[in-house]
């Protein structure tokens, strides 16, 4: 028979003890950085290069500009970096990130439908990985967390995987009706 009692002690989500994310977490997201402004300052300079015009007008805001815009994205990193964290608990995943605007996602494991670890050209030579829990209805992931090590998300996916086969053998085995 269904009993749904009356709760009055709610669990706070600020006492959630988050693990940071990996040491090379900061790295991989610098480089990521790094792979988008490379080749943006080489359109740039080729712009300048072919463009004598522009080259004349934008000459002191690039040169002042560029360096200024690549320091602040390489602090944004750190900072966000810093900031993000993961808690796996008995019957959920939380993970929070987030500068400004912060945010904690918790995704109950009964609802996980699907795992995912995901490992770029970066990531693997980084020893990281990413995963993406994706839960019942949903077209899109989640929950995603990057920057873990590859043996934290392949230990997270088995304690989900081992969450959702106790579950599903404790529905299946005749109750006490």
């Amino acid at each position: 028979m269904f009993n749904n009692q009356q709760i009055t002690d709610l669990p706070q989500h600020k006492n959630i003890e988050f693990k940071a994310l990996a040491d090379k977490a900061l790295l991989h997201a610098q480089l990521n950085w790094l792979v988008f402004y490379v080749p943006f300052s080489a359109i740039l300079a080729a712009i300048c290069y072919f463009n004598e015009n522009f080259a004349n007008n934008a000459q002191t805001y690039l040169l002042i500009g560029m360096p200024i815009l690549i320091l602040a994205s390489m602090l944004y990193s750190v900072a966000s970096i810093k900031l993000q964290g993961v808690a796996m608990r008995q019957h959920d995943i939380a993970f929070k990130k987030g500068i400004i605007w912060q945010r904690i996602t918790i995704l109950p494991l009964a609802r996980v439908q699907h795992i995912e670890i995901h490992r770029g050209p970066i990531e693997r030579k980084l020893g990281l990985a990413s995963l993406k829990l994706y839960s019942a209805g949903g077209m899109s992931a989640d929950l995603q967390v990057s920057g873990l090590t590859h043996m934290d998300c392949k230990n997270m996916r088995q304690f989900v995987q081992d969450y959702r086969q106790e579950q599903t053998s404790t529905q299946a085995v005749p109750g006490d009706e």
